[in-house]
């Protein structure tokens, strides 16, 4: 925690794949390893080590943090025990001698923005950990290379925040012992990226095209994360065979004119998948085949689909298989039409529903911007969450017949929605049922009522 600068929130995914990249977790056979750091977080948590500052709307931690007094101590007690030095201020690190980092120490955190003379004289054999948060100051601003980072042959985790390189630094693609890499780049991903053969997380901060025969070498790659994949396709018959990510578990954002059924099987065990688009662009059938693609994906638990704001034409509606393995879905400027619901209600594990500026919206038969449900719709849902859905004027009654809900939460819908929610709340309070929450605000005047 000490390698966050204060008051920091950390996501508690990233601190858990953290801990998986510098060895802490060990493997069991009935848990997976991100099973196991969830329990290690919630039993600091318990001990009151460590804060929970965000939580997910089905309970589950978000971000976390650590009290300003609790940080002091375990600042203090990772220098006594060599476990890892921080460096806060520039200055600070010309009172040790020519070294940025400790010949002693494993794992380094610079706060402050480096230059390459501040790791120059650093002892680089010892360094397995590598935080550089708040950048890099190079000789130049339009140099390309990095050699100093090269020198850390034996690092296992680099993270490079606050920064952006020109070009993709190939110097990167020699720390083969590389499990963890984060860094920002204006250049696409460079083939040579397949050389780092024990990376199990990889966050680019970049627009690119993934290089095809060689991604698919990464066999031990857990999560992928790309600020837009534009490219991604698999291998054709002259550039390989046997493809498949066999331990990938989440992957994003990639672009819709990707999400192939092909792309998709080679991803047996995916878990945590972000999709994002200008469906204007595509084709009818081309966004209802996309859809349907994602019912290979049978381990699917979490589903983003995040697009343009731009209306297509009016759809029909349209019968398409999500996977029954989903338990969170979020859709965003999709503009589907409401109908579609019917495809969503019956998922059978979905726990929550995030619909936003507009998931649905598009009607093809009439002007009435509700959807139908009935009490054996959404068996298992939980959480209902509506955010700028402009024209829906209210939501089943039947809604609050779904015996495992818990809450609904509104942000900026009409205010019959909201009445419609208030009828639901005070139905299920006259059936002693006090399990209900609504939560929100609503903005009356964002849509004139009809």
């Amino acid at each position: 925690m000490v390698a966050f600068p204060e008051g920091f929130e950390v996501e508690t995914h990233r601190l858990i794949q953290l801990w998986v990249a510098d060895g802490f977790l060990r493997n069991e056979r009935v848990k997976s390893l991100e099973e196991i750091g969830k329990e290690w977080l919630e039993d600091l948590i318990s001990r009151n080590l460590i804060m929970v500052i965000k939580r997910r709307l089905n309970g589950e931690m978000k971000t976390c943090g650590v009290h300003d007094l609790v940080r002091d101590m375990i600042l203090r007690q990772a220098e006594k025990e060599k476990f890892m030095q921080v460096t806060r201020i520039h200055k600070v690190i010309r009172k040790f001698n020519d070294s940025a980092c400790k010949p002693y120490i494993r794992r380094c955190s610079f706060h402050s923005t480096i230059s390459p003379s501040d790791c120059w004289n650093s002892s680089s054999s010892f360094t397995r950990t590598l935080y550089l948060l708040n950048g890099l100051k190079l000789v130049s601003p339009l140099s390309k290379q990095v050699p100093f980072l090269a020198r850390f042959k034996l690092l296992r985790v680099l993270a490079i925040l606050q920064y952006t390189f020109r070009e993709f630094p190939l110097e990167l693609t020699k720390l083969v012992h590389l499990r963890y890499l984060e860094f920002n780049c204006y250049d696409d991903l460079h083939r040579s990226v397949s050389e780092l053969y024990n990376l199990q997380n990889l966050v680019f901060g970049g627009h690119s095209n993934l290089p095809v025969s060689d991604i698919w070498k990464m066999k031990l790659l857990r999560h992928l994360q790309v600020r837009k994949i534009s490219s991604f396709r698999v291998p054709s018959s002259k550039e390989g065979s046997g493809y498949k990510l066999q331990n990938l578990e989440g992957l994003s954002d990639i672009s819709i004119s990707c999400c192939t059924k092909e792309l998709f099987t080679g991803f047996p065990n995916l878990k945590r998948l972000k999709i994002h688009g200008a469906w204007a662009e595509c084709r009818r059938d081309m966004i209802f085949q996309t859809l349907n693609n994602l019912s290979c994906l049978n381990k699917l638990e979490i589903l983003k689909i995040i697009c343009s704001r731009k209306l297509y034409p009016h759809l029909l509606p349209s019968k398409y298989a999500l996977p029954t393995s989903l338990k969170r879905l979020t859709l965003r400027c999709t503009y589907l039409p409401w109908e579609d619901m019917a495809n969503i209600v019956t998922l059978p594990n979905l726990e929550e529903l995030k619909i936003k500026d507009n998931g649905f919206n598009l009607t093809a038969t009439t002007n009435l911007k509700h959807w139908d449900a009935g009490s054996v719709n959404f068996p298992m849902l939980k959480r209902l969450v509506l955010k700028r859905c402009l024209y829906l004027e209210e939501i089943p009654k039947d809604i609050g017949k779904i015996c495992t809900l818990e809450s609904i939460e509104l942000h900026n819908c009409r205010s019959s929605v909201a009445k419609s929610v208030k009828e639901i709340q005070e139905e299920q309070e006259s059936m002693a049922n006090d399990n209900l929450s609504v939560r929100g605000g609503i903005n009356k005047y964002l849509v004139p009522e009809s």
